[in-house]
């Protein structure tokens, strides 16, 4: 078992690096969500085997490039903080948006999954039209994933007794270790621009995207303390 865990994680290191094609990484993602779903394997099972003890929050930092990159990063933006992940966007290098990333080892990888997941969702179903029209399609895109994944993270409380207080502990340790180690921070806005249509077809799209709660469920005993 443990070396189709580390294809799994082959594939999804090829899927999530970003000089890999549009087309690569689909297929990378496919083949890796085909191998976990054969031998039941979620994605916290591969997790948990990249690292035995994962308390301790780390830090990564996650590069996103080519079209829409700033929209797209706050799609990973959204997903982090949904998986008990505290981030900030640090300044731009070499045309691409480089977002930190505060958590637990498995948190941060659980992000990075399904992030590439989203965005290979994202690029196939973005329509046509011109750069204001997509731009507030990603806007409504990520709305509608942060709805989805929301919805599965309250269900995942709901059914796991004690789930949200170690929820809330892991945000609260990556919250703190960002405050300590980072460089002063400004709040930032953003507002929805260009066409509702394209707002509201991306944010249809973006809801139609699942992970099964699965993503939510490492380590969940045991880390308060």
């Amino acid at each position: 078992m443990s070396n189709q865990r580390d294809r799994i994680q082959s594939l999804l290191a090829l899927a999530q690096h970003p000089n890999t094609p549009q087309h690569e990484a689909e297929t990378a993602l496919a083949m890796a969500s085909k191998l976990m779903q054969k031998h039941g394997l979620t994605e916290s099972d591969i997790a948990d085997a990249r690292a035995v003890e994962d308390t301790e929050v780390v830090m990564e930092s996650v590069r996103v490039g080519g079209k829409y990159r700033v929209r797209r990063t706050s799609v990973l933006y959204a997903i982090a903080t949904l998986h008990s992940c505290s981030s900030y966007r640090a300044y731009d290098e070499d045309d691409e948006c480089v977002l930190v990333i505060y958590g637990r080892a498995s948190d941060i990888f659980a992000t990075r999954t399904l992030f590439a997941a989203a965005d290979a969702m994202g690029a196939r179903l973005i329509p046509r039209g011109d750069r204001s029209y997509r731009v507030a399609w990603w806007q409504g895109f990520q709305s509608g994933i942060t709805e989805a994944l929301s919805a599965s993270r309250k269900e995942f409380i709901t059914e796991t007794p004690g789930a949200g207080l170690v929820l809330a502990d892991r945000m609260q340790r990556a919250e703190r270790e960002k405050r300590a180690t980072a460089p002063p921070l400004r709040t930032s806005y953003s507002y929805v621009g260009g066409s509702a249509d394209a707002y509201g077809s991306g944010k249809s799209a973006g809801r139609g995207f699942s992970t099964g709660g699965r993503s939510f469920t490492s380590g969940t005993r045991g880390v308060l303390g």
